[in-house]
């Protein structure tokens, strides 16, 4: 019964994302909103609790979550900079990713050092 649980996840986490790409056909605004929402998070922390996790475990997801909201924005902000200084779809995705990738490495160095997290 637990993979039927676990392919009802993949199946809503998917139907959530092709929601979404759907919606940016009409409207990407509307789109945005969608994917701004942290219906991954929500979702992952129902998930947690059905699966038995503790309240601490939880509590530590959700605040991890917070440090890694600010570093995760700058493939917003690198990648649609790069694509308008001429970079193509990919290599400006790539480009913002790897921004993103580092900022998370970077946060997760001064989170350690400074014990904020949960």
């Amino acid at each position: 019964m637990s993979w039927m649980f676990d392919a009802g996840k993949v199946g809503l986490t998917a139907l959530i994302i092709f929601a979404v790409v759907q919606v940016s056909e009409r409207s990407t605004m509307l789109a945005a909103i969608l994917a701004s929402i942290p219906i991954i998070s929500v979702l992952a922390m129902v998930w947690m609790n059905h699966d038995g996790s503790s309240s601490e475990e939880i509590i530590s997801f959700s605040k991890n979550i917070v440090w890694l909201v600010i570093p995760s924005l700058l493939v917003f902000i690198v990648m649609p900079t790069l694509m308008e200084r001429g970079w193509e779809f990919y290599p400006a995705l790539g480009a913002g990713l790897a921004a993103t990738f580092v900022g998370y490495y970077l946060t997760q160095l001064l989170v350690e050092k400074y014990a904020l997290a949960g």
